[in-house]
């Protein structure tokens, strides 16, 4: 099967043997995935990662000892846990000491034709579901895990610092759930990605503080910005991934007693019943297309300033 593999310096589409599937596990023909911030990352030296790129997808079961899950087309939890561990015990499988993750750490991902999951980790989609939707589901996932952290009620005012990919997934989830959201970005022509959400754009930070700040940019700068937005015992959760560090003053989060929270994957289950619902229009935030044959020209395009959402097409 052909593969887009990084080896720490190098880039490119390889022939590489089809994955061989465990018991608990299935293998999935991979139909359509899209390229993510983390992804590019990696590429800057990000958990080190070697192999196979990609964890946002959409696949088709073509093996598993259940043999009801073949042929269902599916998406992924990416995080595969031990189940066995006293965190997993503990209903925490996200943060299971022995996990791997799928092409971010010790397993290959899903830029690759065929790519073996555990059985448990699958969600079903809809018939219903086009693909150029369903394959946003890991980062809605992620976008809504916001929600399962956070206290929230219907009006309550949020700042989303970053107007790229996850930033507008993350501004539709939170508008669609009755928050009143501040988008912060540098380009205002996405607010037309916004037009049937009740969501106010601004080129600047506004003049006042939130009590809840949401932090996409990637970058120290946009960090600094959500920090400075923050309202005394307000809450800033972290959505970026960053390949290397950066310095900062750390006293506002002391002087202001800031909670600072990350946060990382959430309910894919949810994420594809919204998605379904037909309430949040992530097929919008799509610039182009690529076959995988072109893997490596899609992450340079993706790589673009002001690109957004970059897929790799297997038909």
């Amino acid at each position: 099967m052909k593969a887009l593999q990084w080896n720490g310096a190098v880039l490119q589409v390889n022939d590489v043997a089809v994955p061989e599937r465990n018991r608990q596990e299935a293998l999935l023909r991979i139909i359509r995935a899209g390229i993510c911030n983390t992804d590019l990352e990696i590429l800057r030296g990000y958990h080190q990662f070697h192999g196979t790129l990609g964890h946002e997808f959409v696949g088709i079961v073509e093996d598993s000892e259940d043999r009801a899950n073949i042929g269902q087309r599916v998406v992924c939890d990416i995080n595969c846990a031990c189940h066995a561990c006293p965190t997993c015990a503990s209903g925490n499988p996200h943060h299971c000491p022995n996990r791997v993750t799928l092409g971010i750490n010790g397993k290959d991902g899903a830029f690759a034709e065929f790519l073996t999951v555990p059985v448990r980790n699958l969600v079903s989609l809809p018939e219903s579901l086009p693909l150029d939707v369903a394959v946003f589901a890991e980062p809605v996932a992620a976008a809504l895990e916001i929600l399962e952290q956070v206290p929230c009620q219907s009006g309550d005012a949020v700042a989303v610092v970053g107007d790229g990919k996850l930033g507008l997934l993350i501004a539709m989830c939170l508008a669609h759930n009755g928050l009143d959201v501040h988008l912060i970005g540098h380009h205002p022509e996405r607010l037309a990605v916004l037009e049937s959400y009740p969501a106010r754009f601004y080129s600047s930070p506004p003049y006042r503080k939130f009590a809840l700040v949401v932090e996409a940019t990637g970058h120290d700068s946009g960090f600094c910005t959500a920090l400075a937005l923050t309202a005394p015992r307000g809450t800033l959760v972290l959505k970026s991934t960053y390949a290397h560090g950066f310095i900062f003053n750390p006293a506002p989060l002391v002087v202001n007693e800031i909670t600072l929270l990350g946060s990382r994957c959430g309910p894919m289950d949810k994420a594809v019943a919204l998605l379904e619902s037909g309430k949040i229009r992530s097929e919008k935030l799509i610039a182009k297309s690529f076959p995988l044959g072109d893997a490596a020209a899609a992450i340079d395009y993706a790589k673009r300033k002001g690109v957004l959402k970059v897929l790799i097409d297997f038909a």
